[in-house]
């Protein structure tokens, strides 16, 4: 099995949604993957995560409440960070989960489209003045 088919599986079990916000994928665009550990053992394994989490994460501003969520300590936190900061020095600037996030106006797109079917639709009826 290869990461995308892995992380397809990953995605299935938390059910599409961000780990972090259990907003839905159809909402807040594709879900991408954050590092962190399976509460059974010591091993490290990947999280869905929002865009929005996800940008929050690569810049180091996860908070202890969303570390506690996907399992890592402040330590833990801080090694992921630096793996990240080697990676983009070895290759062009980008890791491999912001090459697949690379088109946000799809994301935009995605996001306006779910806030317009949020909205009500006014009659206009209930416009005039009685």
């Amino acid at each position: 099995m290869n990461n995308s088919e892995e992380f397809d599986v990953l995605r299935r079990k938390y059910h599409y949604r961000c780990c972090i916000c259990r907003q839905p994928e159809k909402v807040t665009g594709t879900l991408l993957p954050v590092k962190g550990k399976a509460a059974e053992g010591d091993a490290y394994c990947t999280f869905p995560v929002c865009p929005d989490h996800h940008a929050k994460y690569m810049q180091g501003f996860f908070t202890g409440i969303e570390m506690k969520k996907i399992g890592i300590s402040t330590d833990d936190y801080r090694n992921f960070l630096s793996e990240i900061a080697k990676e983009r020095e070895a290759g062009d600037g980008l890791s491999v989960a912001e090459k697949g996030s690379q088109t946000k106006e799809e994301t935009i797109k995605k996001i306006q489209k779910a806030q317009k079917m949020k909205m009500p639709k006014v009659h206009s009826d209930y416009k005039k003045e009685i």
